[in-house]
C-alpha cells in the first residue's frame, strides 16, 4: 500500500533533522546555549516576540557567543562588538551572505531583494547603485530636500499636532520618495502607507522561527493545498511590485519628456543596458531605497519624541544649545552642525538607547571557521544584537538610562558631526551588509530633530484628571525593528514667533 505524501515529508524530516543533531551534538561544539530537545533543539524555545529580549536573557546567562539551533541549523548570537567586528566585517568574505529563506526570499521577494541576496554579482551590482547614490560625497546634494521635507514636517506639526505620529512617518518616507523616484509624495498618503505595511510584514516574516518552511526547508514540497503560506507570499510578492513597479514605470514615463530628469530610479532605468538589470529586479532596487530609508528613520524619530516627553530636562538643555545659535526668527540648518555638541550627543544616544533594529538582518557564514576556540559550522545564521551591544554595562553605564552625557566631549571633532553621529554605536550594522544610507539617515535625523526641538516642548498628554498619562517603552511592536506604539504626547510651539517662521518660511517655498 503506497504510503501518503503527507507522511512520506513528516518521516523525511523527522530523520533529517534527526540526523542534523545529532551530527552537531556528538561533534563537540562548545558554543554555550540552553540545553536543546532532542531532534528539533529549540525550535520551541525561540521566542518570536520581541526576540532581541530572548537574546538578552541568552546573552546574561552563557556570555557574549550564545548558540541555539533550529531543527539543526545554528543560530549565532553575537553580543560583543569587537567579536561582530573581527567576524562580520574582517572576515566578511565568508560572513557576508545571506541565508536562503523560502518564505520572504523565494516567494515574497522573488529572491530579489537587497537584504536578503547572497553573497555574489547580483548583490554587488545592487549595492553599486545605492553606493552611488548614498555614498557621504553626495549626501551634502540632498540637503536642500532635507531641509524642504523637515520644514513639511514642523509646518504638518504645527496645524496638526496631535497627528504627530504619522507625521513623523511621513518625513523620511517624503524625503526618500523624492530621492528614489523624483516627485513629492502624494497628500493621500495611500503609497505611504501601502509601504509602511509592506515593510512591517516583510521584517515580521524574516524573525528566526517565524514561519515553519523557514526551519524545515523540505516543506517546500509540499503542494499548494497543503501549503497555504505559499500563497500568502506570493501574494505580498504581488502587492510590493504592483508598488515598486508602479513608481519606477511611472520615472520611466517621465523621462520621455524630460531627459535630464534627476533621481535614483532615472539613473537605473539609464544604467539598466549597461548592467543587464532586469526590470524586476530594477522595480526591486528603487523600492527596497524607499521602503528601508522610511521604516527605520521613522523608528528613531519615534523613539526619540518618547524620550524627550520622559526626560524633559534634557530636552530643555537641548533647547538651551540650539538657542544660543539659533533665534526664533532663524530656523536651524545644517551650517552650524559643529556648534551644536549637545544635540549632537543627544542624536547618537537616541540611536543606542532605542535602536531600530534590535536585531540585525542574520548573516549566514559560507565555509566553516574557527573563532575562540569554537567551531562555527558553515551553513551557521550570525546575528549581531546590537539591542546587547548598546546596553552592555561595562561600556555604557546605566544602559536603560538615556543619558546624551555619555557622548559628550570637549575634545571630539564636529567638523564633520555628520561622520560623527555614527561613532560610537552599531546601529548601522557592521561589514559589508553594513546600511549603505548611514550618514543620509544621520543627517535627515539631525536636521528633524533639531528643528523640532527648536520649535516645540514636548509633553506628557494628561488625563481628564491633569495627571501625565504613563508612557512605557516596553509597548512596542515585535520583529527584526521595533517601533513604539502609538502614545499620547503634545506638541507645545514654543512660542508665537517660532510659529510665525516656521509659516513665513512654508510661503516663501
Amino acid at each position: 500500500m503506497d504510503i501518503p505524501v503527507t507522511l512520506q515529508l513528516t518521516g523525511a524530516v523527522t530523520f533529517l533533522t534527526a540526523i542534523y543533531w545529532l551530527h552537531g551534538h556528538f561533534k563537540g561544539d562548545d558554543i554555550p546555549g540552553p540545553s536543546p530537545h532532542p531532534f528539533v533543539g529549540h525550535t520551541f524555545q525561540v521566542e518570536t516576540v520581541k526576540q532581541w529580549k530572548y537574546f538578552e536573557n541568552l546573552w546574561r546567562r552563557f556570555g557574549p557567543i550564545t548558540r541555539v539551533t533550529l531543527a539543526g541549523t545554528d543560530i549565532v548570537v553575537l553580543s560583543d562588538p569587537e567579536d561582530a567586528e573581527e567576524l562580520l566585517a574582517r572576515r566578511s568574505k565568508i560572513y557576508s551572505s545571506r541565508r536562503p529563506l523560502i518564505y520572504a526570499g523565494k516567494y515574497e521577494s522573488n529572491n530579489m531583494r537587497l537584504s536578503l541576496l547572497p553573497y555574489g554579482e547580483m548583490l554587488k551590482r545592487q549595492r553599486g547603485a545605492f553606493h552611488n547614490m548614498l555614498q557621504p560625497k553626495a549626501i551634502g546634494g540632498y540637503e536642500h530636500y532635507q531641509h524642504m521635507e523637515s520644514l513639511r514636517l514642523l509646518v504638518d506639526l504645527v496645524k496638526t499636532p496631535t497627528d504627530f505620529y504619522h507625521h513623523i512617518q511621513r518625513f523620511p518616507a517624503s524625503l526618500i520618495f523624492r530621492l528614489a523616484f523624483g516627485v513629492s509624495l502624494s497628500d493621500d498618503n495611500k503609497d505611504l502607507d501601502t509601504a509602511i505595511q509592506i515593510f512591517s510584514t516583510f521584517v515580521k516574516n524574516l524573525t528566526p522561527g517565524m514561519h515553519l518552511v523557514d526551519t524545515f526547508p523540505i516543506l517546500d514540497m509540499l503542494p499548494d493545498f497543503l501549503a497555504p503560506w505559499r500563497a500568502r507570499a506570493k501574494k505580498e510578492h504581488e502587492r510590493e511590485i504592483e508598488l515598486y513597479g508602479r513608481l519606477s514605470m511611472q520615472v520611466k514615463a517621465r523621462m520621455e519628456t524630460d531627459p535630464g530628469l534627476e533621481c535614483f530610479t532615472a539613473r537605473l532605468w539609464e544604467q539598466q543596458k549597461r548592467f543587464n538589470i532586469p526590470d524586476e529586479e530594477l522595480f526591486y532596487v528603487a523600492g527596497s531605497a524607499f521602503i528601508a530609508g522610511t521604516d527605520t528613520s521613522s523608528l528613531t524619530l519615534l523613539w526619540w519624541v518618547m524620550a524627550m516627553a520622559l526626560y524633559p530636562l534634557t530636552m530643555a538643555k537641548a533647547q538651551a544649545e540650539i538657542d544660543s545659535v539659533f533665534d526664533s526668527h532663524t530656523l536651524p540648518d545644517f551650517s552650524r552642525m559643529q556648534d551644536l555638541p549637545y544635540c549632537a550627543a543627544l542624536i547618537k544616544e537616541i540611536l543606542r538607547w532605542a535602536p531600530a533594529a534590535p536585531l540585525s538582518i542574520p548573516h549566514y557564514l559560507d565555509e566553516e571557521d574557527q573563532y575562540k576556540g569554537y567551531t562555527i559550522r558553515k551553513g551557521s545564521v550570525v546575528i549581531s544584537s546590537i539591542w546587547n551591544m548598546h546596553h552592555n554595562e561595562e561600556e555604557y553605564p546605566n544602559p536603560y538610562l538615556f543619558d546624551p552625557e555619555r557622548f559628550v566631549n570637549p575634545k571630539s571633532n564636529l567638523t564633520d558631526t555628520a561622520a560623527w553621529l555614527n561613532e560610537g554605536h552599531y546601529g548601522f550594522g557592521f561589514g559589508r551588509r553594513k546600511c549603505p544610507g548611514n550618514h543620509l539617515a544621520a543627517k535627515s535625523t539631525w536636521i528633524s530633530i533639531v528643528r523640532m526641538l527648536w520649535a516645540f516642548n514636548i509633553e506628557h498628554r494628561k488625563d481628564a484628571w491633569g495627571n501625565p498619562i504613563r508612557l512605557d517603552p516596553e509597548d512596542c511592536t515585535s520583529g527584526l525593528t521595533s517601533r513604539p506604539k502609538p502614545f499620547p504626547v503634545d506638541f507645545i510651539p514654543r512660542s508665537a514667533a517660532h510659529v510665525e517662521t516656521i509659516l513665513a518660511s512654508e510661503e516663501r517655498t
